[in-house]
């Protein structure tokens, strides 16, 4: 079949990893990033000529671009760069690059792919570089270390700087109830789900064990993995010295980890392009590609449903043209579990499914570079692809916020025509919230969280009377109550609350 040589292609997907090992020489983000830029340049097999035909490079938001001014001196303290991908371009010797720094969220990764095909095809540009690089884990090493480092550059030209996203990153009530980061709320959505299907806490614990147990044995065999993953399902189910309880339900194994030295990079041109050089065999086509965005937690149908992630899925699917169980591979966000599952659950993936659900080896056990950890998925995706010598598929599925931004992509290795854009879906009917609720109430979800000796249990329920949403926490001079929180089950049990300075949720006198 002809290929339409207008038709964007992924040519080459390179990563680069630091460990903290001998061979560790502390490189800044910028220089990690253009390693891993050169080694998908290498990728395409016509490096030389490919660096002169790449008009736009995009770098995916790095961390400390993506909080409040006031925490990017305790994230960066050695400085950082006012423009990443103007300082990889010149690291890299680009002399055709402009520069795109893109907005915030996991999600980005695979929305760059999408956009920057879409200038390719329409002849906008000749190629595409689409880079991150996150160096969390040089900068935590140096300051034990005891050492000063400069990594303060400031490139000279024009950058296109989308900003970060900061609205899903604070919801007040939750905020104001000691919720404030995702290791708060993603416990709360992955208690919600517990609830939903009627699981205990032991139970759920072998499934979430399970699941992850599936990524770590990928991780294990990745090269470019930053942590030793646990050996066994049993490592990562029980709590121990090394696998602490951050929130209930999730221990530490259970969690991304952004403490990491990781980079990743794709490169894409039109097929036309590869095919004049010589290289077409190495193009990887994008066949689907949807985006959903969800409203914010609270207001969700569902604590433990992401109903644009689903139609994203679907949609993605729809686009591509084939069904879920065409899939050979799949690399599903896995920030938290729930993330996971609500993709599983898209696509009717159940956990014995013998397709892989990540190539990388998942966030917490790979590692959670930041905004950019689905660039790696793609990365790890070409290359899955092009190893098949038959007709393949995969997926790659990209998360932001809190379930709250998507961004999913169906890949191949035989050519097809570059996806038109799905409108994304509607939002879902609105839960209403409260936010001084007063009066008996039933806990919908809850985490527990225990650190300097104190413990603190984050509620979310519904008020019995109208049905509205609200934000607690549980009495926090009620040591009886605090234990039932932390040992027993309270999901659906009637509680009372009254709105004080925080909304505090005490057990029924009759309870």
């Amino acid at each position: 079949m002809s290929v339409d040589p207008n038709t964007p292609v992924l040519l080459g997907a390179g990563q680069a990893t630091e460990h903290l090992d001998d061979q560790f020489v502390g490189l800044t983000p910028q220089q990690l990033g253009a390693r891993a830029c050169q080694a998908a340049l290498a990728d395409t097999g016509a490096q030389e000529t490919l660096a002169t035909l790449v008009d736009r490079l995009a770098c995916v938001r790095l961390f400390v671009d993506s909080v409040p001014e006031a925490m990017a001196s305790v994230i960066a303290p050695f400085g950082r760069s006012t423009s990443p991908p103007l300082s990889i371009i010149q690291q890299l010797g680009l002399p055709n690059a402009s520069a795109i720094y893109s907005r915030s969220c996991g999600d980005e990764p695979q929305r760059l792919v999408y956009e920057l095909g879409g200038a390719i095809r329409d002849g906008e540009i000749r190629a595409a570089v689409i880079c991150g690089t996150e160096a969390i884990a040089t900068s935590r090493h140096l300051q034990r270390m005891g050492q000063t480092v400069n990594w303060d550059e400031d490139p000279v030209g024009d950058t296109d700087d989308r900003g970060a996203v900061m609205d899903l990153l604070f919801d007040t009530e939750l905020n104001r109830h000691g919720a404030f980061a995702p290791v708060d709320i993603y416990p709360l959505q992955e208690q919600a789900r517990r609830g939903e299907l009627g699981l205990d806490k032991s139970a759920y614990r072998e499934q979430l064990a399970g699941l992850m147990s599936r990524f770590a044995e990928v991780a294990a065999r990745n090269p470019y993995a930053m942590f030793e993953a646990p050996a066994t399902l049993e490592a990562i189910r029980d709590e121990s010295q090394k696998n602490r309880m951050i929130s209930d339900p999730h221990l530490k194994s259970m969690v991304a980890k952004d403490g990491v030295n990781q980079a990743a990079a794709l490169v894409m041109t039109r097929y036309e392009t590869a095919e004049s050089l010589g290289v077409a065999d190495r193009a990887i086509f994008l066949h689907g590609h949807a985006t959903g965005s969800e409203p914010a937690v609270l207001n969700r149908p569902s604590l433990a449903q992401a109903e644009s992630m689903t139609a994203a899925y679907h949609g993605a699917l729809l686009n591509a043209g084939i069904k879920a169980e065409q899939l050979g591979a799949m690399d599903l966000y896995s920030c938290f579990p729930i993330a996971v599952w609500c993709a599983m659950d898209a696509l009717g993936v159940s956990l014995d499914d013998p397709r892989p659900l990540t190539l990388t080896g998942g966030l917490s056990f790979f590692g959670g570079p930041g905004n950019n950890y689905s660039t790696h998925g793609i990365a790890e995706m070409v290359h899955w692809l092009r190893a098949r010598s038959e007709p393949s598929y995969g997926l790659v599925g990209a998360n932001g916020g809190y379930l709250s931004k998507h961004a999913v992509g169906v890949y191949a290795n035989v050519s097809g025509a570059f996806p038109e854009r799905v409108k994304e879906p509607d939002l879902p009917t609105l839960v209403d919230t409260i936010e001084k609720p007063t009066g008996p109430g039933r806990i919908e979800s809850y985490t527990v969280q225990q650190k300097g000796g104190s413990t603190r249990a984050i509620v979310v329920g519904r008020q019995l009377s109208d049905d509205r949403r609200w934000v607690g926490i549980a009495d926090p001079t009620d040591d009886a109550l605090l234990s039932w929180f932390r040992d027993g089950d309270p999901i659906g049990a009637h509680v009372t609350v009254s709105a004080e300075e925080h909304n505090i949720v005490r057990r029924l006198a009759d309870a």
